[in-house]
């Protein structure tokens, strides 16, 4: 019997592979990204995460049974655990201060992936709210997979993929693929198909985060915020 989200998997290959095989992905691995990119996608991926951790606790809100709330609460303990804490120790390393967190202004890439979860969350449906949150935690695993055999002579960029590559970051996804695979089982032929769409979504926006921390988007295609700030 296949699961659903070996489906997905498998549908979504070329695009993942796209994804680790991206130039900013590959520069870190051979230490030669430039800092200011890591610094600028470290404060774009804190401003994601802040509203990945919010469309969590939206599934949780939506959840119909307990054992699904109880994993995802597991799920936002977890990013807390090996995610966020772990982003904060790069900081003081890229020149990021406290101050620089509030009222990050996201570039359209940030913007818009945001956008799609809460899209997403909007079905009120935990299927499709798994569906558009775990490319993000499925991809960055399978990008420390296929890097493990590299060390980056950068320590600071050796880190970041150490955090991937994890066995505790392994199993916590395991817990959300298989909480995925047991919510979709009751689910009719219409609302997978709309998890599909989302997931597939979700992989283009992981894609496109990657560009825009390489080239530093912003809004005005200058690829520099010239220190511009805003609350959204």
């Amino acid at each position: 019997m296949v699961h659903f989200s070996e489906e997905l998997h498998a549908e979504n290959r070329e695009i993942w592979q796209r994804s680790k095989d991206h130039r900013f992905v590959k520069q870190l691995v051979d230490g030669s990204l430039d800092r200011e990119a890591f610094r600028y996608y470290l404060l774009q991926d804190h401003y994601y995460l802040t509203h990945y951790v919010k469309v969590i606790a939206l599934g949780i809100a939506y959840a119909d049974d307990y054992d699904a709330m109880v994993e995802l609460s597991q799920s936002l303990a977890s990013l807390e655990a090996s995610e966020l804490s772990m982003r904060e120790k790069f900081y003081p390393h890229v020149g990021i201060e406290t101050a620089d967190l509030d009222g990050i202004l996201p570039s359209p890439a940030a913007y818009h992936y945001t956008s799609h979860m809460y899209r997403v969350a909007g079905s009120q449906m935990l299927g499709r709210i798994l569906a558009g949150i775990l490319p993000c935690y499925w991809l960055y695993r399978e990008i420390g997979e296929q890097y493990a055999g590299c060390v980056s002579p950068d320590p600071l960029y050796q880190a970041w993929l150490d955090i991937y590559q994890d066995a505790a970051y392994a199993e916590g996804l395991q817990r959300q693929i298989d909480l995925l695979d047991r919510v979709a089982r009751e689910l009719p032929d219409g609302v997978l198909a709309e998890m599909r769409a989302d997931f597939r979504i979700s992989s283009y926006a992981e894609l496109a985060f990657w560009d825009m921390g390489f080239e530093r988007q912003t809004w005005d295609g200058r690829g520099d915020l010239d220190g511009e700030l805003a609350t959204y």
